[in-house]
């Protein structure tokens, strides 16, 4: 089974860009790529940046902020939150973070599904 964990966050980023830049690496003039905020508070073992989703809209339940994410149909139902954000971060499989719990978002678990193949 695959695994993803879901953290959020309400009135902590203005934009859509905003939210990419704590989340997304950036390189030197060299080409060497600078971990991200995020990137470094959860510590990637294994990083896949496609396998990560960023979600940014108005504040919502957090369940209806995730309605579209991948294999959300198979996971969502085990998210139990009265938790209203407007940014989410899912971390898809193969991604493995050594420290999910030391992000400076809300972090809501790891859920199990099961990828297409």
């Amino acid at each position: 089974m695959a695994t993803v964990h879901v953290f959020s966050s309400r009135g902590r980023f203005g934009s859509d860009h905003e939210l990419r830049q704590y989340i997304e690496p950036t390189y030197t003039e060299d080409g060497d790529e600078v971990a991200s905020d995020f990137m470094r508070e959860v510590d990637f073992e294994e990083y896949e940046p496609m396998a990560i989703e960023a979600i940014y809209g108005n504040a919502a339940p957090l369940v209806e902020l995730l309605q579209g994410t991948s294999y959300g149909e198979q996971w969502l139902s085990q998210l139990v939150t009265n938790h209203d954000a407007d940014s989410a971060i899912c971390v898809f499989s193969p991604n493995v973070i050594r420290v999910p719990d030391s992000a400076s978002m809300k972090y809501h678990g790891a859920f199990e599904y099961q990828q297409a193949t």
